[in-house]
């Protein structure tokens, strides 16, 4: 919000940070990012495969060399250990079709 008396270049750096703040608040983190692109690696390439916590670990580790590797090393940690946090370990006989459902779930929390 704005004054009369403030000046034009202070009313457009205003409506800058307004739209970069919405824009922020409405894009999904890198955590959600790094589980949902994990999720639709499991259930597009070996859908039938029984998941095991080595394969969802291995394929977060791919997933996070293409999208979050770039990143400083401060925030791969933070997305790595805030993805870490949601994610659920796989159940017995579950197919990582299935448990890719489960863990799109699971990045919706963060």
């Amino acid at each position: 919000m704005t004054h009369p008396t403030d000046p034009p270049e202070l009313a457009e750096a205003l409506a800058t940070m307004d739209e970069t703040l919405a824009r922020i608040l409405t894009e999904p983190s890198w955590a959600h990012q790094l589980l949902t692109a994990t999720a639709v690696g499991l259930a597009i390439e070996e859908p039938f495969l029984v998941a095991t916590t080595a394969d969802i670990d291995a394929a977060i580790t791919s997933v996070a060399e293409c999208l979050i590797y770039h990143l400083p090393d401060v925030v791969v940690e933070d997305v790595l250990e805030r993805a870490a946090a949601v994610v659920p370990k796989p159940r017995p006989r579950e197919t990582h079709s299935q448990y890719a459902l489960r863990l799109r779930a699971a990045a919706e929390a963060l």
